[in-house]
């Protein structure tokens, strides 16, 4: 019996797990396919059975998905209710473009149905989602974003246009342009800017609206947008006769306008300004027919459109002398435009924004104010922390000192020792060197001796007797065989022990090179040399030069070792 109902819990589930796969794949089709081919993205979601989206997720995702596909391909929006549900979910568990994109596409449903308060709630909100996203996100797909920005600040506009805020609307569709300012191709941008003339011309701001005009024209022109460029010709129009250009000339040049564009046909959209271009031209009874059939074409007007109609009715009405029927349509006129105001003074929109973002700011302090308590706790565990280390460390210090200060004394005696045995050292050596010094003192005297001598036998060298005597104390034959080791001993001691280097670089050389070099850094002359070692001064010289030669690649890495 549990076995069985395992069972059964499990195909179940199983079964679950499997729509639910089935639905993902499908809503990942569709969002693949829709930017190249929305009529098969929408072909996709309609093979979706509704009954599979059946979770909270699945249906928000479903939703958002189905709207922005059906909005690909120029069918209205429905779903509403499913959209408010996906709104709710995404505030909780969806990411930042699923929080904005929800709450865009909740506020053109609310447009749609005359629920401008709550469209403009929904607009604030799906603005103020979209500056959470990073910027790394939005630079993933930064065309997207930028037409999506454009139409919210657009549909801004077209809210306050309907309340009649022509300053704020113009502000919004100025900031939608700047989104999609670089996009000539898209359309949108020639809409915004036509709708920024409107908004400008509704507020009096003439120069700036043939400005927008001007843009808009261009851009039609450029993307072969015919309908779209004889508005923006007849508008312009319109507000040249605003500027107060006759209304004759202006009906001549609408005129002209009509048979380049249209066929010579008035669209039903310029019925207004004819009428009231006729009327100031006098001729009421085709003012009021303009006016009478812009009316019958338009049986959904908004607020706007129909208080303009009532007062041109009005006007006309009283033009024609029937006062009873102008001051009917002036009291109708007036109803609407108490009952916009008396709106807009309940339900401001601009105090929506004011309050969305007031109560983001409060928002954000509240989580300063959470994360500074949270802060100072920490810094608080922080303190008691450092505060305990501190303690222990400062223990550890004194006990380390402690141990210090023992090994110093130790370190002092020992440096009172070895110091003690530093002064016996040196006097010992002073003693030594004094010795030294003296024995070099000898050794320069012998020196200068036998300089002396060496230049006495070439000076004096034809008295027998005293070559004799010179030679005698010179032949180094009759001396001991410690003679050179002291020179060397010597010539190493005054030249930075050349004669070891000699010996390192060149171990081969022979032994009377080495003296001869060994005199040679002891200072004496080649006539001198030739007396001691018993050998012309020519000689002397040619093995002088090879010896120079031979030792040139040390001295190049030593310069101390030359000699002349």
């Amino acid at each position: 019996m549990k076995y069985g109902r395992f069972l059964i819990l499990s195909m179940l589930l199983f079964a679950a797990c499997e729509s639910i796969s089935v639905v993902s794949i499908k809503m990942e089709r569709a969002e693949a396919l829709v930017a190249e081919s929305p009529d098969s993205a929408l072909a996709v979601m309609a093979s979706v059975p509704l009954e599979q989206v059946n979770t909270p997720a699945l249906r928000a995702n479903f939703i958002l998905l189905y709207v922005q596909i059906l909005e690909r391909n120029n069918l209205p929006l429905i779903g509403e209710p499913y959209m408010e549900e996906a709104v709710e979910y995404f505030s909780q568990y969806g990411n930042g473009e699923q929080k904005m994109l929800s709450a865009f596409y909740l506020a053109r449903f609310y447009i749609l149905d005359g629920n401008l308060y709550g469209a403009m709630e929904q607009l604030v909100r799906a603005e103020g989602e979209y500056r959470k996203i990073p910027d790394a996100e939005i630079a993933k797909s930064p065309a997207f974003w930028n037409n999506i920005m454009a139409r919210l600040n657009m549909e801004k506009g077209d809210i306050y246009l309907q309340r009649l805020n022509y300053a704020a609307a113009e502000k919004m569709y100025g900031a939608a342009a700047e989104y999609i300012a670089s996009e000539k191709e898209n359309p949108l941008l020639m809409e915004l800017y036509g709708k920024r003339g409107d908004a400008c011309r509704s507020e009096g701001e003439y120069s700036k609206a043939l400005e927008a005009y001007a843009a808009a024209r261009s851009l039609a022109a450029r993307n072969d947008r015919e309908k779209q460029l004889l508005h923006f010709l007849t508008a312009s129009q319109g507000v040249e006769f605003s500027l107060g250009t006759p209304s004759a000339k202006v009906l001549a040049r609408l005129d002209s306008i009509y048979f380049r564009y249209n066929g010579g046909v008035c669209p039903v959209e310029d019925y207004l300004m004819l009428s009231a271009l006729y009327l100031d031209n006098g001729n009421v009874s085709r003012a009021r027919t303009y006016a009478m059939e812009y009316e019958a074409r338009h049986t959904e007007m908004s607020g706007l459109q129909r208080s303009r109609l009532y007062s041109l009715l009005s006007a006309i009405e009283s033009a024609g002398g029937n006062y009873r029927k102008a001051l009917e349509y002036e009291r109708s006129y007036n109803s609407i435009m108490e009952s916009v105001m008396e709106q807009e003074k309940q339900n401001s929109l601009m105090q929506v924004e004011q309050a969305y973002f007031t109560r983001q700011l409060q928002l954000e302090n509240e989580a300063i104010r959470k994360s500074n308590r949270f802060l100072l706790i920490i810094y608080a565990l922080l303190f008691v922390l450092a505060a305990g280390t501190a303690i222990v460390s400062v223990l550890a210090w004194r006990k380390k000192i402690r141990r210090k200060n023992m090994q110093i004394e130790e370190y002092l005696a020992a440096m009172h020792d070895r110091e003690m045995s530093n002064r016996r050292l040196l006097s010992q050596l002073d003693i030594h060197k004094e010795k030294e010094k003296h024995l070099k003192e000898l050794l320069e005297n012998r020196f200068a001796e036998l300089r002396e001598l060496a230049g006495t036998y070439y000076e004096f060298g034809f008295s027998k007797r005293l070559q004799k005597k010179v030679e005698q104390l010179l032949s180094f034959q009759s001396v001991d065989g410690d003679m050179f080791a002291i020179i060397e001993d010597v010539v190493n001691a005054k030249n930075n022990n050349v004669m070891a280097k000699i010996r390192a670089a060149f171990p081969s050389i022979s032994e009377d090179n080495f003296k001869l070099l060994n005199l040679i850094y002891a200072g004496f002359s080649p006539q001198e040399i030739s007396v001691i070692i018993n050998d012309t001064p020519q000689n002397i010289y040619v093995r002088k030069s090879r010896l120079k030669r031979k030792i040139a690649p040390v001295v190049e890495k030593d310069p101390e070792m030359d000699f002349r």
